[in-house]
């Protein structure tokens, strides 16, 4: 008999053998799937359901020759030759089988379902967790090998005294051991904004390790009442959260030197096996007690932008009482010449701070000539005095000398930028932001320095990092980014996102008036409203530059000196996007760069972002070839 003949066919459901092979098929199928997904349960050896899976291979074919040759009887089994076909039960046998066939395959698809919609997403979020899991555990060991192990943060001490003002005496002392570590030949310590920019907030040490880039962390408390302090401190290592050390100091405020002094011997005798046998001696900067507590709660509040009217109360008291107090001097020299971007000239007059600065800075140059703060107020003046060569050397020399301070270095790229040299700038505003990671003010003139250089994703990144850590003048630069490529609707989501709902009812005015003119920079009523207004702030500017004759308006300093003075920076910051070749290139531009001493410094240095000068009846001007298509 053929196999293709309509007799064997007829024979095959005759004998139900078709039936058999759809019976063990969804059966077969069945158990593989109940056992693929049980088993694992049981953490059951990976080779049993294999195995499983290989038997019921293996089965179909035997299965297939007994429904062939045999036929269940209600006697039992007998060989299919062997029955009368008159008394065969096949047919009932047959339908019995298909009623299983769909009883099966109903399980079958009820199990499918239940394992689709239920189980599988279990284990893929169970998958998921696990692979995070071991992810962020590779990426910690990765990263706690790549850190050096001869590093620390110190963190701001907690104040467990009854009087919140004591809080800012806390942090002075965080600082002063912070300070002191970071003397310690061979000894990285995260710098002060970032390690302090986890006070009040509930991190893990182990996150905050990892943020700063440091194997260990230091932290304490402080409780000063009269002239009693306690100090607790204690040493832990990131990596396993273990306390190496700990220590409770009850002392005189007489003492407060030596405790300092001993805190950081502890640590270095905890890293000895790292860094070696050091020896730690703790400076005493004024032997007026009273002074010294003015100096650390003036100080904080400058650190902090904290009320700087009282830190200059404080920092004045502390030369007062000692005169030759050079850390007070210096900043104090440094809060006078940045108060006046903090008030209004009505309530601080930036002539007198100008000159209090002056007199500060001069005072602690006679103690400490090359203390790094110092410097770099030092070369801030000669900017705004238009010796933009000698700011640079001086902040060179101040970054240098500063290890926890990055200041001077986002200074340096901030001046490097404002002229124009904008692939040195985002090497030195790197280098900044990776000193102080967590600032909000190094990623966001970074930001912008990565705009400049056509670098969008970079730009928008850290743009976005920066106003996460506070910085808002970080909005402009996403917002200005958008406007310039066209997307006009998603800048203005981008302003209203993270612009703040709640303002000063003028400010709320300048904010609709910007929003107007990103919207439409051919908006005349919004373009008069910043024009008009002396209180345009940095973030309002920065999109009210698209249109430039707005910008080159405040750049005739005969008729608007005095806005000119107030905004220049901003306008200097923006002059070298991509977008505002015009402004590079106009005549009205350069005089202004001529008048506050920037040429100097591009005849000297050369000419940045491939420009070139170009004279004209009409008045010198630019000649980018960089930004030409």
């Amino acid at each position: 008999m053929s196999v293709n003949s309509p007799n064997f066919i007829s024979e095959l459901k005759r004998r139900n053998v078709i039936r058999m092979a759809g019976l063990y098929l969804v059966g077969a199928w069945l158990i593989t799937q109940v056992a693929g997904t049980i088993l694992p349960m049981f953490d059951a050896p990976a080779w049993l359901p294999r195995s499983i899976v290989l038997v019921l291979a293996i089965g179909f074919i035997p299965a297939i020759i007994f429904s062939w040759v045999f036929e269940l009887t209600p006697e039992g089994l007998k060989r299919d030759s062997e029955i009368p076909e008159a008394t065969s039960i096949a047919p009932q046998t047959g339908r019995k089988m298909e009623r299983s066939i769909l009883v099966l395959f109903a399980i079958a698809l009820a199990f499918f379902g239940f394992d689709k919609f239920y189980l599988a997403p279990k284990r893929e979020a169970a998958l998921v967790a696990a692979t995070s899991q071991t992810v962020k555990a590779e990426t910690l060991a990765s990263t706690n090998a790549a850190i050096n192990e001869a590093s620390i943060a110190v963190l701001p001490f907690v104040n467990m005294s009854t009087d919140a003002e004591n809080g800012f005496f806390a942090d002075g002392i965080s600082e002063e051991l912070l300070n002191v570590l970071a003397g310690v030949d061979g000894l990285k310590v995260a710098s002060r904004t970032s390690a302090f920019s986890f006070k009040g907030k509930d991190t893990p040490i182990p996150e905050i390790a990892r943020q700063l880039g440091v194997q260990h962390v230091l932290e304490g408390s402080v409780r000063k009442q009269g002239q009693r302090v306690r100090i607790t401190a204690q040493l832990i290592k990131a990596g396993t959260d273990e306390h190496l050390w700990s220590e409770t100091y009850d002392r005189d405020l007489t003492d407060i030197f030596k405790v300092q002094e001993e805190i950081a011997q502890a640590i270095t005798h905890e890293l000895e096996g790292i860094l070696g046998k050091r020896q730690v001696t703790v400076a005493v900067s004024t032997n007026n007690l009273d002074a010294y507590q003015y100096f650390l709660e003036g100080r904080a509040r400058f650190n902090q932008r904290n009320d700087l009217t009282a830190a200059i109360e404080d920092l004045s008291k502390a030369v007062k009482l000692d005169p030759n107090f050079a850390d007070a001097w210096v900043y104090l020299a440094a809060t006078w010449y940045v108060v006046p971007g903090y008030y209004s000239e009505n309530e601080i007059k930036a002539s007198k701070a100008k000159l209090e600065a002056r007199a500060a800075m001069k005072r602690a140059a006679a103690f400490v000539p090359k203390h790094p703060m110092l410097l770099a107020i030092q070369a801030q003046f000669l900017e705004e005095d238009g010796d933009f060569i000698g700011a640079l050397a001086l902040l060179q020399e101040s970054a240098t000398l500063s290890t926890q301070d990055s200041n001077p270095m986002m200074w340096r790229g901030l001046l490097l930028l404002n002229a124009g040299y904008v692939d040195e700038a985002i090497a030195t505003l790197e280098n900044a932001q990776k000193l102080d990671p967590l600032s909000g003010v190094n990623n966001g003139y970074l930001a912008l320095a990565y705009r400049s250089s056509g670098q969008d994703e970079k730009a928008e990144a850290t743009a976005r990092k920066a106003l996460s850590q506070g910085w808002d003048l970080a909005l402009p630069i996403i917002v200005y980014d958008l406007a310039a490529r066209g997307q006009r609707e998603r800048a203005l989501a981008v302003f209203d996102e993270f612009a703040p709902p709640a303002a000063p009812k003028e400010v709320v005015k300048r904010r609709a008036a910007a929003r107007a003119l990103l919207a439409n920079p051919a908006n005349s009523e919004a373009f008069d409203i910043l024009a008009a207004d002396d209180g345009l702030t940095g973030s309002e500017f920065n999109i009210a530059i698209q249109r430039f004759d707005l910008l080159l308006d405040f750049a005739d300093l005969e008729q608007k000196q005095k806005k000119e003075d107030r905004r220049r920076i901003y306008w200097l910051r923006s002059a070298w996007l991509p977008s505002t070749l015009a402004l590079r290139e106009n005549p009205r531009f350069f005089a202004l760069a001529e008048n506050l001493g920037m040429v100097r410094l591009w005849e000297t240095r050369a000419y940045p972002n491939a420009c070139k000068r170009v004279k004209a009846v009409g008045g010198d001007h630019l000649d980018c070839e960089v930004d030409k298509p």
